[in-house]
């Protein structure tokens, strides 16, 4: 149970009781419950867009829906998603990005891309109707949980400290499998098809960006996990909102 409270801790803002505080070993192998939080943190969104239909445009509530999202992670997943932008969008070699990466100052190609996945994000929950806005809010920070499953099972880290060599120390390809079967069936449930196809999507993106990091760094860090979830929550969210797919919808 500890186990899932340091994942609780790791992945959201919720303030826990000093019983509950994990230890690194703890928050190491918490890693299998990340898809389980992330299905909760899409069930809060979508308890936030149930209350709020009807009272404000589509518009105003999925940019609330999206700033709720940002807020459950304390903005920490943005900021991995700026620190990314900025160091691989530098042009530099692997010692220099990580060296911008690590920099807590956000930069001009930071600002950019975390404002256009806030955008994409919002616009792609508005043009859905009502029913298909609460299905999609559950499922986007969903999938983007599981993603980082075999990210920080199956990866090696880009640097000798931090997040990536802590959660390296339990690598499991049954973690990994078990995260995208709970993706997929999860998606299956809420969505049909719909889900079916935002899941592969997800899973693309996250093979494309890992041969990314692969390439740029060596492996993965802290930011680029993070980034890793922004980027598949628009993903999904762009796929649910798509033209093609709107019939598929269960």
């Amino acid at each position: 149970m500890k186990r899932f409270w340091a994942a609780m801790g790791f992945l959201t803002v919720l303030p826990l009781p000093a019983v509950f505080r994990p230890t690194e070993e703890d928050l190491a192998r918490s890693v299998p419950f990340f898809p389980l939080v992330g299905l909760l943190i899409g069930l809060s969104s979508a308890g936030v867009a149930v209350v709020l239909e009807g009272i404000f445009p589509s518009l105003v509530l999925s940019v609330i829906v999206v700033g709720w999202l940002s807020v459950t992670h304390g903005g920490l997943h943005l900021d991995g998603l700026g620190d990314t932008a900025d160091g691989f969008f530098s042009c530099r070699d692997r010692n220099r990005i990580l060296e911008i990466m690590r920099d807590s100052r956000i930069g001009a190609f930071g600002c950019m891309t975390i404002g256009g996945v806030l955008a994409v994000k919002a616009a792609a929950l508005a043009s859905l109707p009502a029913e298909h806005r609460v299905k999609a809010a559950i499922l986007a920070p969903m999938m983007a949980r599981c993603v980082m499953v075999p990210m920080l099972g199956l990866l090696p880290p880009a640097r000798r400290d931090g997040l990536g060599r802590m959660f390296g120390k339990h690598r499991s390809v049954r973690e990994s499998v078990y995260a995208m079967a709970f993706l997929m069936t999860a998606a299956w449930v809420t969505a049909r098809f719909a889900g079916l196809i935002a899941g592969f999507a997800v899973i693309t993106v996250t093979a494309a960006f890992v041969y990314l990091c692969m390439r740029r760094i060596g492996g993965i860090t802290g930011d680029t996990v993070g980034a890793a979830s922004e980027i598949n929550e628009m993903a999904a969210l762009l796929v649910l909102s798509g033209q093609p797919i709107s019939g598929l919808w269960g």
